[in-house]
């Protein structure tokens, strides 16, 4: 479900609000350093109990966000459901808030980088984060592989187009990729 940004429908209003309610939990995908895509959700309680929730899927090792998902008014019994799918690759740890801003900011910031714009429901799906701050940087979080971008190629990519981006913007040795054969 993708909802437009400068919609002004309830949902998007209690989203926009996010940062007003407390965090009711913050996940991460176990073993998320070791294969550079973290997926998180981190949601928010709204006073009658329901939730407020962003969902990331990250690709710290060049693309950035490369989904993004946000929902406002959603039950407990729906939001367990959703971190079922979201987790079904790989369990769901703890993680704090922070570290997640680290995370999602950080790959923000070096996709761009690398001229690439984060999924475009990022913008709306970031008010379930802090503001970012200073406080993120304290969690060390590698962007890139050993130094450089490494592209592994996803099965929605517009494959050509990226790797002429990275070309163009870094030159053929300064970027590692894996790309499956047909």
């Amino acid at each position: 479900m993708h909802l437009d940004f400068n919609d002004n429908s309830s949902q998007v209003r209690l989203i926009k609000k996010a940062r007003e309610f407390p965090v009711y939990e913050c996940l991460i995908s176990e073993g998320w350093q070791e294969n550079g895509f973290p997926r998180i959700v981190l949601s928010r309680k709204q006073t009658d109990n329901r939730l407020i929730v962003g969902a990331f899927l990250v690709d710290t090792y060049c693309l950035g966000i490369k989904n993004a998902f946000c929902k406002a008014d959603i039950s407990i019994e729906e939001y367990e459901n959703l971190k079922l799918r979201m987790f079904q690759m790989a369990p769901a740890v703890t993680c704090y808030p922070r570290l997640a801003n680290r995370i999602i900011y950080g790959a923000v910031e070096y996709a761009r980088k690398l001229r690439f714009e984060p999924h475009e429901d990022c913008l709306l799906s970031s008010f379930v984060l802090e503001e970012p701050s200073h406080e993120d940087l304290s969690f060390d979080v590698e962007f890139g592989k050993d130094g450089k971008p490494l592209y592994i190629a996803g099965p929605d990519d517009n494959v050509d187009d990226i790797m002429e981006k990275l070309t163009n913007r870094l030159g053929e040795e300064n970027f590692h990729y894996i790309i499956a054969s047909d």
